[in-house]
């Protein structure tokens, strides 16, 4: 990978977190926070894209951003009003700015006239045109009056030629003096110094002068390296330092800002010098520019590289230096550590497959460990007490590595989450109802590779709620029901497990429907008896649909399926639990990470099986169990007045006990919805830690087997799915 590959795999991951950064800013505009904050920070995403963007030469996806761009900046200075048609109209358009992005990212092309609505109505707001949106002022040229190549042009800058003074007198106005040296990045991030002037220059009278004693011969100069840095002096009686640091905040920790205030003082123009309003004309005929997406080819004048300089006829006023940091609030006191090291949020972008090695590296440690713990007899131990000393030392930083790697890997829930508020309010907009989400846990972390499987089946269970579960407002209210129905969503972590919840309040399910269609379409038999909980379960059967007509919102019976195939494929369990008329609760049961897991070992009839440890209720000798028998031949087990369903290990994978039935053990796992269920072994051996291997990727799914395991000893253990286990009835050789 080339280093301009390298840079646009960045620019692109970096692209993917400002677009969630916009979801979830919007999504609380929306809600009603109109605070100032939110403003910029969506500004500065736009602003963020734009520029890289126009860095790669991605011209589509800029000139989109940068109308999107000129509208938030006209929303912050409150020339256009953020009225709910213009929040709408931003959250559409971040869908259309993340298809620029990967069309982008894929190297393909859109439609010419892709956005172009859109970006028509940007342009048209910034212009006024629309009711209730204020037309610049007379003294302001939009910028979307003409589109900005960003493509780099080289200035020429000839120290020798004489500066354009644009810094008259101004009665009861403030002289700023602004030093302004930019760093490396940036350029990099495709900023231009020329729009930062262009900007200050709204707040007053202005005058640029760059310093070039810097740039060196030309054997010694770096392409890359920054030489050159600008004096600006600004006479304004509306300038404050707070409103010129603003001009410079999207270029914050790019650049070195120094600002000192002193006194207007009477000044003197040069006639024979244009004004800054002149040379301002000037860059915009002159400068490189793109007309319906041909660029001009017309260069740069030299008289706008240096874009002014103030002739004063008295000495300069005496300045009173006011150095401050770029930043665009102060900054608050760093919390210390007890070395007296801050604690920041400094952070370095990996990529994913440096983690997977080093994930997978811990799990050969974890191995080999293991492999020294069974070596050691009582003999070794009692011989060689340092190096059983050294070996536990060794578990116990095996124990530390592990956690450590995996929380790098983990990842707050929230990127799944912030996308979901405005799937609800497009359904409630198609379907006529009334609908809130709530979100609970959203910082709750889970395994990377988690997460990205966690998109689609959360779309289709938060769509199958509000289309199916909420009703319609007057059936809401027929019912005593408040009108507005609430969806909400949540995470929490239970044991080695996460727990994912969609909940509505709205009618549950029809089980005598849902009973009905599964009957004509063969999917349960027209004699065979259900319980609720079995038919609750058959909305994730495949093309299995209650909805009459097709939409584009359901009726294909392809939703709920996804829900259910790409959670089995990571290891995790759905369980539904509805109640008529009150609402239905859908629960997600995850893993909290595909690579390392705490098990008990047990022993089926002479091969060695794990139970993940955090579904072990207790365990059981067979001979103190008090087992009973069902009708249908089934065994049960009694456990304080509750009954449980055994499931044989031995049995249930057609293999032959080792050992006679009173010497077994049962081991009393829960399942999904406070169930449990009982697995019977011949034997206990212990709790250890394993790597999970991926039994689908190296031989094929088995039913009742979640993966597999190397032990310490070299052989293969398959680890139980208990939830599995417990739903299904079908035996399976898994020896």
């Amino acid at each position: 990978m080339s280093d301009l590959d390298e840079f646009k795999a960045t620019y692109f991951d970096e692209c993917s977190e400002l677009l969630l950064e916009l979801e979830e800013q919007f999504s609380a505009i929306q809600e009603g926070d109109r605070d100032g904050d939110r403003l910029n920070a969506v500004f500065r995403a736009i602003h963020s894209i734009k520029g890289g963007g126009g860095a790669f030469g991605f011209d589509a996806l800029v000139k989109f951003a940068h109308s999107f761009e000129t509208l938030l900046d006209y929303v912050r200075d409150g020339r256009v009003e953020l009225s709910e048609d213009v929040v709408v109209l931003c959250i559409r358009s971040i869908d259309i700015v993340a298809d620029f992005v990967t069309a982008a990212r894929e190297g393909e092309t859109l439609a010419a006239d892709y956005g172009a609505v859109e970006k028509a109505q940007f342009d048209a707001l910034a212009r006024g045109e629309v009711a209730g949106a204020p037309a610049p002022a007379s003294n302001e040229v939009p910028m979307d009056d003409f589109d900005i190549d960003f493509t780099p042009v080289a200035v020429n800058f000839d120290a020798s030629k004489p500066m354009a003074s644009v810094a008259p007198s101004a009665d009861g106005a403030s002289v700023w003096t602004i030093r302004f040296t930019p760093f490396s990045t940036l350029y990099e991030r495709a900023n231009d110094p020329l729009l930062l002037f262009r900007e200050l220059g709204l707040l007053g009278e202005m005058s640029v002068e760059p310093d070039l004693a810097p740039i060196p011969e030309l054997a010694a100069f770096e392409p890359f390296a920054v030489y050159c840095s600008w004096t600006i002096s600004l006479v304004s009686d509306k300038a404050s330092e707070e409103t010129i640091r603003e001009v410079f905040e999207f270029v914050d920790g790019d650049c070195e800002i120094i600002i000192e205030k002193g006194e207007a003082a009477p000044v003197v123009i040069e006639d024979d010098l244009p004004s800054f309003a002149a040379l301002a004309e000037e860059a915009k005929a002159d400068r490189k520019f793109v007309a319906n997406g041909e660029p001009d080819d017309i260069a740069v004048p030299d008289a706008v590289a240096p874009v002014a300089r103030a002739a004063q006829a008295e000495p300069a006023p005496a300045f009173a230096p006011n150095v401050v940091p770029m930043a665009a609030k102060p900054a608050e006191p760093a919390e210390e550590t007890g070395s007296g090291r801050p604690v920041g949020m400094s952070s370095i972008r990996v990529d994913l497959d440096k983690v997977d090695r080093v994930v997978n590296m811990v799990g050969e440690l974890v191995i080999t460990q293991s492999m020294l713990t069974q070596q050691m007899d009582d003999a070794i131990r009692d011989r060689y007490q340092e190096l059983v000393r050294g070996i536990e030392v060794l578990a116990q930083t095996t124990r530390g590595l592990q956690d450590a790697v995996m929380a790098i890997r983990a990842q707050p829930v929230k990127s799944v989450f912030s996308r979901m508020p405005r799937l609800v309010r497009e359904l409630a907009s198609k379907t006529g109802k009334k609908i809130k989400l709530e979100t609970i846990g959203e910082n709750t972390e889970i395994d990377k590779t988690v997460i990205e499987q966690l998109s689609d089946p959360l779309t289709h269970m938060v769509r199958n709620s509000a289309d199916h579960g909420i009703e319609s407002p007057d059936k809401r209210t027929a019912r005593g029901k408040p009108e507005i129905g609430t969806v909400r969503l949540s995470a929490e972590q239970a044991g080695g497990n996460i727990l994912i919840i969609v909940e509505d309040d709205g009618g549950g399910i029809n089980r005598e429907r849902v009973l009905e269609i599964a009957r004509d379409r063969g999917v349960v038999g027209p004699d065979q008896q259900l319980t609720d909980e079995q038919i609750d379960n058959l909305i994730f059967a495949p093309g299995f649909s209650t909805a009459s007509e097709v939409s584009d919102i359901s009726g294909r019976g392809v939703g709920m399926d996804v829900v259910l195939s790409n959670i089995k494929k990571i290891g995790g369990s759905v369980h539904v639990r509805s109640w008529t008329g009150k609402g239905t609760r859908m629960t997600l049961r995850l893993p909290l990470t595909l690579a390392v897991l705490d098990v008990m070992l047990v022993k089926v009839g002479g091969s060695p099986y794990v139970i993940p440890l955090s579904s072990i209720v207790e365990t059981i000798q067979n001979s103190r169990a008090d087992f009973g028998h069902m009708p249908s031949g089934g065994k049960v087990l009694q456990v304080r007045g509750e009954y449980v369903q055994v499931v044989d290990l031995a049995d249930r994978f057609e293999m032959i006990s080792q050992k006679e039935e009173a010497e077994g053990f049962v081991v009393l796992c829960e399942a999904e919805g406070n169930s449990k269920i009982a697995l019977v072994v011949d034997d206990i051996i212990g709790q250890q830690q394993v790597v999970i291997k991926s039994l689908e990727e190296n031989f094929e799914r088995i039913d009742g087997i979640a993966g597999g395991t190397i032990l310490g000893d070299g052989n293969v253990a398959l680890i139980v799915d208990v939830q599995s286990l417990k739903s299904g009835n079908a035996h399976q050789n898994a020896a």
